[in-house]
Protein backbone atom coordinates (compact mmCIF):
# COMPACT_ATOMS: atom_id res chain seq x y z
CA UNK A 1 0.00 0.00 0.00
CA UNK A 2 0.82 3.38 -0.08
CA UNK A 3 2.15 6.07 2.86
CA UNK A 4 3.21 9.08 2.99
CA UNK A 5 6.24 9.21 5.54
CA UNK A 6 7.79 12.48 6.49
CA UNK A 7 11.23 12.13 6.17
CA UNK A 8 12.94 15.40 7.16
CA UNK A 9 11.22 18.91 7.42
CA UNK A 10 8.69 19.97 4.51
CA UNK A 11 9.38 16.07 3.38
CA UNK A 12 6.69 13.72 2.60
CA UNK A 13 7.55 11.03 0.70
CA UNK A 14 5.25 8.58 -0.18
CA UNK A 15 6.31 4.93 -0.08
CA UNK A 16 4.99 1.70 -0.94
CA UNK A 17 4.89 -0.85 2.40
CA UNK A 18 2.98 -3.61 3.47
CA UNK A 19 -0.58 -3.57 4.80
CA UNK A 20 -1.37 -3.44 8.10
CA UNK A 21 -1.80 -7.13 10.16
CA UNK A 22 -4.65 -6.94 12.38
CA UNK A 23 -5.21 -8.66 15.49
CA UNK A 24 -8.19 -10.31 16.96
CA UNK A 25 -10.00 -7.62 17.97
CA UNK A 26 -9.16 -5.32 15.22
CA UNK A 27 -10.53 -4.09 11.89
CA UNK A 28 -8.53 -3.17 8.25
CA UNK A 29 -9.74 0.24 7.16
CA UNK A 30 -9.82 1.52 3.41
CA UNK A 31 -8.97 5.30 4.38
CA UNK A 32 -11.07 7.76 2.08
CA UNK A 33 -10.28 10.50 4.04
CA UNK A 34 -7.88 11.82 6.31
CA UNK A 35 -8.03 15.78 7.79
CA UNK A 36 -4.85 17.34 8.40
CA UNK A 37 -4.68 19.09 12.03
CA UNK A 38 -2.48 21.71 12.98
CA UNK A 39 -0.62 19.97 15.55
CA UNK A 40 1.15 18.26 12.32
CA UNK A 41 1.64 20.92 10.22
CA UNK A 42 3.86 21.90 13.42
CA UNK A 43 5.49 18.57 12.77
CA UNK A 44 6.15 19.08 8.88
CA UNK A 45 7.33 23.12 8.89
CA UNK A 46 10.11 21.92 12.05
CA UNK A 47 8.13 24.24 14.30
CA UNK A 48 8.17 21.24 16.96
CA UNK A 49 12.43 21.09 18.02
CA UNK A 50 13.91 17.73 18.29
CA UNK A 51 12.57 16.33 15.64
CA UNK A 52 13.40 12.39 15.06
CA UNK A 53 12.50 11.33 11.67
CA UNK A 54 10.82 9.46 9.98
CA UNK A 55 7.31 10.45 10.96
CA UNK A 56 4.48 9.00 9.94
CA UNK A 57 1.34 11.34 10.36
CA UNK A 58 -2.30 11.87 9.95
CA UNK A 59 -5.19 11.19 13.14
CA UNK A 60 -8.67 12.14 11.29
CA UNK A 61 -9.47 9.38 9.46
CA UNK A 62 -12.94 8.28 7.65
CA UNK A 63 -13.01 5.03 4.91
CA UNK A 64 -14.45 1.40 4.68
CA UNK A 65 -13.96 -1.65 6.89
CA UNK A 66 -12.09 -3.83 4.58
CA UNK A 67 -11.21 -6.81 7.15
CA UNK A 68 -12.53 -7.80 10.59
CA UNK A 69 -10.52 -9.74 13.40
CA UNK A 70 -11.85 -12.76 14.69
CA UNK A 71 -13.00 -11.71 17.76
CA UNK A 72 -14.68 -8.26 16.12
CA UNK A 73 -18.50 -8.76 16.10
CA UNK A 74 -21.16 -6.45 15.19
CA UNK A 75 -18.73 -4.66 12.39
CA UNK A 76 -19.01 -5.97 8.95
CA UNK A 77 -16.88 -5.87 5.66
CA UNK A 78 -18.25 -2.63 3.33
CA UNK A 79 -19.34 -0.51 7.03
CA UNK A 80 -18.81 3.08 6.36
CA UNK A 81 -16.98 4.22 9.07
CA UNK A 82 -14.76 7.27 11.19
CA UNK A 83 -12.36 5.87 13.87
CA UNK A 84 -9.68 6.70 16.46
CA UNK A 85 -6.55 5.45 15.28
CA UNK A 86 -4.01 5.24 18.42
CA UNK A 87 -0.67 4.58 16.59
CA UNK A 88 -1.82 7.85 13.60
CA UNK A 89 -0.44 6.47 9.70
CA UNK A 90 -3.55 7.67 8.24
CA UNK A 91 -2.42 9.59 5.57
CA UNK A 92 -2.18 5.89 3.82
CA UNK A 93 -4.19 3.71 1.31
CA UNK A 94 -4.92 0.79 4.68
CA UNK A 95 -5.45 1.71 8.22
CA UNK A 96 -6.42 -0.19 11.23
CA UNK A 97 -7.67 0.45 14.70
CA UNK A 98 -9.67 -1.23 17.32
CA UNK A 99 -12.97 -2.08 17.43
CA UNK A 100 -13.94 0.00 20.57
CA UNK A 101 -12.24 3.00 18.69
CA UNK A 102 -15.01 2.82 15.21
CA UNK A 103 -18.02 4.63 15.33
CA UNK A 104 -20.00 3.91 12.15
CA UNK A 105 -21.24 6.89 9.73
CA UNK A 106 -24.75 7.28 7.36
CA UNK A 107 -24.72 6.86 4.20
CA UNK A 108 -26.05 10.74 3.93
CA UNK A 109 -22.51 11.75 5.42
CA UNK A 110 -19.45 11.83 2.89
CA UNK A 111 -15.90 10.50 3.95
CA UNK A 112 -14.55 14.17 3.70
CA UNK A 113 -17.29 15.51 6.44
CA UNK A 114 -17.07 12.15 8.48
CA UNK A 115 -13.46 13.24 10.23
CA UNK A 116 -13.99 11.45 13.53
CA UNK A 117 -11.36 13.10 15.78
CA UNK A 118 -11.56 16.83 15.44
CA UNK A 119 -15.39 16.69 15.55
CA UNK A 120 -15.19 14.49 18.78
CA UNK A 121 -12.69 17.43 19.95
CA UNK A 122 -14.83 20.22 19.42
CA UNK A 123 -17.78 18.19 21.17
CA UNK A 124 -15.87 17.55 24.10
CA UNK A 125 -14.48 20.95 24.24
CA UNK A 126 -17.88 22.41 24.71
CA UNK A 127 -19.42 19.74 26.83
CA UNK A 128 -16.31 21.02 29.27
CA UNK A 129 -17.10 24.38 29.07
CA UNK A 130 -19.57 25.08 31.51
CA UNK A 131 -21.74 27.27 28.76
CA UNK A 132 -25.51 27.52 30.31
CA UNK A 133 -28.73 29.19 28.73
CA UNK A 134 -27.76 32.88 28.70
CA UNK A 135 -24.65 33.09 28.76
CA UNK A 136 -22.12 35.19 26.67
CA UNK A 137 -19.99 33.88 25.05
CA UNK A 138 -16.55 34.39 22.94
CA UNK A 139 -15.24 32.41 20.62
CA UNK A 140 -11.27 33.84 19.76
CA UNK A 141 -10.11 31.91 16.46
CA UNK A 142 -12.66 31.09 13.53
CA UNK A 143 -10.55 27.91 11.72
CA UNK A 144 -11.71 24.89 11.18
CA UNK A 145 -12.16 24.28 15.52
CA UNK A 146 -13.39 27.69 16.55
CA UNK A 147 -16.15 27.23 13.51
CA UNK A 148 -17.29 23.70 14.82
CA UNK A 149 -17.03 25.11 18.75
CA UNK A 150 -19.40 28.19 17.71
CA UNK A 151 -22.00 25.49 15.83
CA UNK A 152 -22.09 23.59 19.19
CA UNK A 153 -21.93 26.01 21.90
CA UNK A 154 -25.01 27.34 20.18
CA UNK A 155 -26.90 24.05 20.71
CA UNK A 156 -26.35 25.09 24.67
CA UNK A 157 -28.79 28.11 24.12
CA UNK A 158 -26.44 31.31 25.42
CA UNK A 159 -27.98 34.22 24.76
CA UNK A 160 -25.01 35.66 22.48
CA UNK A 161 -22.04 34.35 20.51
CA UNK A 162 -19.06 36.56 19.75
CA UNK A 163 -16.12 35.33 17.00
CA UNK A 164 -13.22 37.22 17.18
CA UNK A 165 -10.63 36.49 14.27
CA UNK A 166 -8.17 39.07 12.17
CA UNK A 167 -9.97 37.32 9.17
CA UNK A 168 -12.88 38.72 7.58
CA UNK A 169 -14.12 35.89 5.16
CA UNK A 170 -13.79 33.22 8.10
CA UNK A 171 -15.76 35.94 10.37
CA UNK A 172 -18.23 35.94 7.48
CA UNK A 173 -18.41 31.93 7.67
CA UNK A 174 -18.70 32.41 11.69
CA UNK A 175 -21.84 34.72 11.32
CA UNK A 176 -23.53 32.39 8.58
CA UNK A 177 -23.22 29.42 11.14
CA UNK A 178 -24.50 31.05 14.34
CA UNK A 179 -22.12 34.00 15.85
CA UNK A 180 -24.57 36.62 16.65
CA UNK A 181 -21.71 39.20 16.72
CA UNK A 182 -18.19 39.09 14.96
CA UNK A 183 -15.17 41.61 15.24
CA UNK A 184 -12.05 41.75 13.43
CA UNK A 185 -8.97 43.25 16.34
CA UNK A 186 -7.39 44.46 13.48
CA UNK A 187 -10.55 47.18 13.17
CA UNK A 188 -12.40 47.21 16.23
CA UNK A 189 -11.59 46.22 19.59
CA UNK A 190 -13.42 43.16 21.32
CA UNK A 191 -12.63 43.97 24.85
CA UNK A 192 -14.50 47.66 24.61
CA UNK A 193 -17.20 45.85 22.65
CA UNK A 194 -17.67 42.75 25.27
CA UNK A 195 -17.23 45.38 28.41
CA UNK A 196 -19.92 47.57 26.69
CA UNK A 197 -22.07 44.55 26.28
CA UNK A 198 -22.42 43.02 29.54
CA UNK A 199 -22.37 46.44 31.63
CA UNK A 200 -19.25 46.12 32.29
CA UNK A 201 -19.00 42.39 33.61
CA UNK A 202 -17.19 40.57 30.49
CA UNK A 203 -18.41 36.95 29.28
CA UNK A 204 -19.48 33.93 30.94
CA UNK A 205 -17.45 31.79 28.50
CA UNK A 206 -14.27 32.75 26.55
CA UNK A 207 -13.04 29.87 24.56
CA UNK A 208 -9.48 30.21 22.87
CA UNK A 209 -9.23 28.67 19.47
CA UNK A 210 -5.74 30.06 18.00
CA UNK A 211 -2.79 28.69 20.46
CA UNK A 212 -0.89 32.22 20.26
CA UNK A 213 -0.22 34.62 22.87
CA UNK A 214 -2.21 37.47 21.98
CA UNK A 215 -5.75 36.18 21.46
CA UNK A 216 -5.00 34.63 25.11
CA UNK A 217 -4.19 37.92 26.28
CA UNK A 218 -7.44 39.16 24.80
CA UNK A 219 -9.33 36.00 26.66
CA UNK A 220 -8.10 36.69 29.85
CA UNK A 221 -9.31 40.50 29.61
CA UNK A 222 -13.17 39.86 28.60
CA UNK A 223 -13.72 36.67 31.05
CA UNK A 224 -15.95 37.84 33.63
CA UNK A 225 -15.41 37.73 37.49
CA UNK A 226 -15.53 33.72 38.43
CA UNK A 227 -16.09 33.27 33.99
CA UNK A 228 -14.90 29.92 32.84
CA UNK A 229 -12.08 30.49 30.70
CA UNK A 230 -11.51 27.70 27.88
CA UNK A 231 -7.94 26.56 26.45
CA UNK A 232 -8.57 24.93 23.44
CA UNK A 233 -6.18 26.21 21.14
CA UNK A 234 -2.94 24.20 20.23
CA UNK A 235 -0.46 26.30 21.96
CA UNK A 236 3.25 25.28 20.84
CA UNK A 237 6.55 26.83 19.44
CA UNK A 238 7.30 28.81 22.91
CA UNK A 239 6.43 29.52 26.44
CA UNK A 240 3.05 31.38 27.02
CA UNK A 241 2.78 34.37 29.39
CA UNK A 242 0.29 34.18 31.64
CA UNK A 243 -1.85 37.13 33.76
CA UNK A 244 -2.12 34.99 36.97
CA UNK A 245 -2.35 38.14 39.03
CA UNK A 246 -5.64 38.76 37.11
CA UNK A 247 -6.72 34.85 36.96
CA UNK A 248 -6.48 34.56 40.68
CA UNK A 249 -8.18 38.19 41.02
CA UNK A 250 -11.20 37.30 39.08
CA UNK A 251 -11.38 33.42 40.19
CA UNK A 252 -12.00 31.71 37.16
CA UNK A 253 -12.81 28.59 36.12
CA UNK A 254 -9.64 27.73 33.60
CA UNK A 255 -10.32 24.47 31.28
CA UNK A 256 -7.74 22.83 29.37
CA UNK A 257 -9.79 21.59 26.75
CA UNK A 258 -8.00 18.62 25.31
CA UNK A 259 -8.45 15.03 26.48
CA UNK A 260 -6.20 11.94 25.89
CA UNK A 261 -8.64 9.55 26.88
CA UNK A 262 -9.85 6.98 23.76
CA UNK A 263 -12.99 6.26 25.29
CA UNK A 264 -13.94 10.00 25.72
CA UNK A 265 -12.82 10.87 22.23
CA UNK A 266 -15.22 7.85 20.76
CA UNK A 267 -17.94 8.96 22.49
CA UNK A 268 -17.16 12.51 21.55
CA UNK A 269 -17.45 11.32 18.00
CA UNK A 270 -20.83 9.23 18.40
CA UNK A 271 -22.42 12.87 18.97
CA UNK A 272 -20.69 14.46 16.86
CA UNK A 273 -22.03 12.05 13.69
CA UNK A 274 -24.93 11.96 14.90
CA UNK A 275 -25.20 15.93 14.95
CA UNK A 276 -23.62 16.41 11.63
CA UNK A 277 -26.49 13.60 10.43
CA UNK A 278 -29.18 15.43 11.81
CA UNK A 279 -27.99 18.82 10.07
CA UNK A 280 -27.30 20.42 13.60
CA UNK A 281 -23.35 20.51 13.10
CA UNK A 282 -22.44 21.81 9.36
CA UNK A 283 -19.10 20.50 8.33
CA UNK A 284 -19.41 20.39 4.48
CA UNK A 285 -18.90 24.38 3.97
CA UNK A 286 -15.36 24.09 6.39
CA UNK A 287 -14.15 21.23 3.84
CA UNK A 288 -12.38 23.66 1.46
CA UNK A 289 -9.40 21.76 -0.17
CA UNK A 290 -8.78 18.50 -0.87
CA UNK A 291 -5.47 16.94 -2.16
CA UNK A 292 -4.78 13.24 -3.24
CA UNK A 293 -1.59 11.59 -1.16
CA UNK A 294 0.73 12.13 -3.71
CA UNK A 295 -0.14 16.16 -3.12
CA UNK A 296 0.61 16.24 0.32
CA UNK A 297 3.48 18.43 0.75
CA UNK A 298 1.25 21.40 -1.13
CA UNK A 299 -1.65 20.28 1.59
CA UNK A 300 0.92 21.51 4.47
CA UNK A 301 2.59 24.07 2.03
CA UNK A 302 -1.14 25.97 1.33
CA UNK A 303 -2.23 25.18 5.17
CA UNK A 304 1.16 27.37 6.31
CA UNK A 305 0.70 30.03 3.80
CA UNK A 306 -2.53 30.46 4.95
CA UNK A 307 -3.64 30.07 1.18
CA UNK A 308 -6.95 31.92 0.73
CA UNK A 309 -10.13 30.29 0.93
CA UNK A 310 -8.55 27.46 3.22
CA UNK A 311 -10.30 26.27 6.22
CA UNK A 312 -9.30 22.61 5.87
CA UNK A 313 -7.54 20.65 4.04
CA UNK A 314 -8.30 16.81 3.53
CA UNK A 315 -6.05 14.29 2.31
CA UNK A 316 -8.16 11.50 -0.10
CA UNK A 317 -6.28 8.45 -0.60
Amino acid sequence: MRVAVLRGVRNFVVEDVPQPEIGEDEVLIRVKACGVCTSELYLWNGKFKGLSFPLYLGHEPSGVIEAVGKKVDGLSVGDRVTFLSEAGRCFAEYAKAKKSNIVRIPESISFEEALGEPIACAVNGIRRSSINVGDTVVVIGCGFMGLLLIQLANLRGPSEIIAVDINDERLKIAEELGADKIINPLSSDPVKYVMENTDGKGADVVIEATGEQTPLDIATKIVRIRGTLVIFGYHVGAPRIIDMERWNWKGLDVINAHERSPEVYVEGMRIGIKLVSKGKLKIKPLITNTYPLEQINKAFADIDAKVKGLIKAVITP
